[in-house]
């Protein structure tokens, strides 16, 4: 094994000008690991989870999973992947062999952690435990030979990124050695992760549209329609978490390759895994093939583009594939979670190059389009959930469309493992669950909820901090009171400096509202839809 020193005049002279890449390139060819055991300390490092939520979490996980994979692909990979255990932040697999480990991290790690934070509510790692088939399934520290036994079918349609050519009785090593063997082979037939799979749900049909993400919507939808035809290439959608921006993006994807008659050569592809396709071509002398192969595809979609900041290399090529594309006519489709000009690239002519066409926004969805995306997921799922417990989850969950819908899932897998009823008591122990997002935690300040609430009731900032005592005044005035109270966390006495008020008047406004809300169901839904608004100005 070469020292560091040698290791990194080696990544320099493959040209990895970044520590960005030459740390992704220690990754990609770090010698075999033992495989990943439960060590005692581990083991003590978060709660354990029942197992009817670990074996409900991977179910949700292989029906995402299944509807990408062909059935030999299933049969020989992931039939033999089995839960371990679950705690509060990871999830440990069993794997048959090194190389299933291996394959499965490299191809769906990270759809995996998604589909999981999605169902749990919180971010997820995945641990490996290497268990031969045949052994002891309940076992996580077998013998260190047992653990190393491995069994690789290496059928081409499902080989991992590398090209493997490895009998029964090869271990984990051997396919790394035929790699490197056959590098000189200069040839990208070996690469399936070129281009990932669309995710078949991610589909238009099952887009929510609201005020949050209709403009968004509106272009992808143009784009899919007319590829490079209009005013939107590059189009390049930004947002935070878990806001659809992916969903847009595959959804492009889909519908192109419905509607077209003659083939169309679609490369979804990650900035992470681009970034890894540069490093592994440069270090086995396929640039050339890399280069030919991403030219003459033509839709480009490109999700988290943030990954490739400061990777000076990658950068270069991505803008050189990106300018093919371009004069080519090829509809390229960008996501990130900020705007080009936040971008930390050190090849500043990409950002020039993204703002070229349309940049949107996604914005987190308001209430009235978080109980949208409810309604139509307990549709799905052919389940009535009632729109009071649709209500109390979307308000509670404010921020992220992923742990909206999570949430939804969890609530019913309680409820059908449990045999309990889905009521708001139910809905209460699921939130649990689920961290409070940072809008929720934002002190909203009272001049925020006084402009929101005169807006909402259609009233003169003015009466609602005056005198006037008629209904249509004092009703709101009373609310804007109470979310004072609740929302910014003022003393009586400040709140009643703020409404020119007795103290004594504001309790009796607070009191007042909060008994309200007990019996007026049309209240309860007024009150969530300002609180929204307020911290969507936060």
């Amino acid at each position: 094994m070469p020292d560091a020193a040698t290791q990194r005049q080696t990544s320099l002279e493959l040209g990895f000008d970044s520590t960005v890449e030459r740390e992704a390139e220690a990754k990609l060819y770090a010698p075999a690991a033992p495989p990943i055991e439960e060590s005692p300390a581990l083991q003590s490092v978060g709660i354990d989870q029942p197992t009817e939520i670990m074996n409900a979490a991977w179910q949700e996980v292989m029906g995402s999973l299944q509807t990408e994979l062909s059935g030999p692909t299933y049969q020989n990979y992931l039939r033999h992947v089995r839960p371990l255990r679950l705690t509060s932040d990871k999830l440990t697999l069993s794997a048959p062999s090194d190389f299933v480990k291996d394959w499965l991290v490299r191809r769906f790690a990270r759809r995996i952690e998604e589909t999981l934070e999605q169902f749990l509510g919180r971010p997820v790692i995945l641990g490996f435990q290497i268990v031969p088939e045949g052994a002891d399934m309940k076992t996580e520290s077998g013998s260190q030979d047992a653990t190393r036994e491995t069994e690789s079918s290496t059928q081409s349609e499902i080989a991992p990124p590398q090209k493997m050519v490895a009998t029964s009785t090869e271990t984990a090593d051997a396919p790394r050695r035929a790699t490197k063997n056959e590098a000189s082979a200069k040839s990208l037939d070996d690469f399936e992760d070129f281009s990932s799979p669309l995710n078949k749900k991610y589909t238009f049909d099952n887009f929510i549209v609201g005020r949050s993400n209709y403009v968004s919507h509106a272009a992808a939808w143009a784009v899919a329609n007319a590829p490079a035809k209009g005013q939107y290439n590059p189009l390049f959608i930004y947002g935070g978490v878990g806001l659809g921006k992916t969903h847009l993006m595959q959804a492009i994807g889909h519908h192109i390759n419905k509607v077209r008659g003659n083939p169309v050569e679609i490369a979804y592809v990650s900035g992470e895994n681009f970034l890894y396709q540069v490093v592994r071509c440069i270090r086995e002398d396929k640039m050339t093939a890399f280069r030919r192969k991403y030219r003459n595809v033509d839709i480009w979609l490109v999700d988290d583009i943030q990954y490739i900041c400061n990777a000076e290399r990658t950068e270069v090529e991505f803008f050189h594939i990106f300018n093919t594309l371009y004069d080519q006519g090829k509809q390229i489709v960008i996501c990130s979670d900020k705007p080009p000009k936040d971008l930390q690239l050190t090849e500043s002519r990409l950002i020039s190059r993204f703002e070229w066409g349309l940049i949107s926004y996604v914005e987190p969805p308001d209430l009235e389009h978080r109980i949208a995306i409810l309604q139509r997921r307990a549709q799905l799922e052919n389940v009535v959930v009632s729109m009071e417990v649709l209500t109390y989850l979307a308000e509670k969950i404010r921020s992220n469309i992923r742990s909206l819908e999570g949430s939804l899932t969890r609530l019913l897998a309680m409820a059908s493992l449990d045999g309990r009823k889905i009521n708001l008591d139910l809905a209460s122990e699921t939130v649990r669950y689920y961290s409070t997002s940072e809008a929720e935690t934002v002190k909203v300040g009272v001049e925020t909820i006084i402009e929101v609430v005169a807006e909402h009731f259609k009233i003169a900032v003015g009466d609602l901090l005056g005198k006037k005592r008629n209904k249509e005044i004092v009703m709101p005035r009373q609310v804007a009171m109470y979310l004072a109270r609740e929302m910014a966390s003022m003393s009586y006495p400040d709140i009643g400096r703020a409404f020119d008020r007795d103290y004594t008047t504001v309790i009796h406004s607070y009191e007042k509202v909060k008994g309200e809300l007990k019996r007026d169901s049309s209240l309860r839904g007024t009150i969530s839809e300002v609180r929204s608004r307020a911290h969507a100005r936060a």
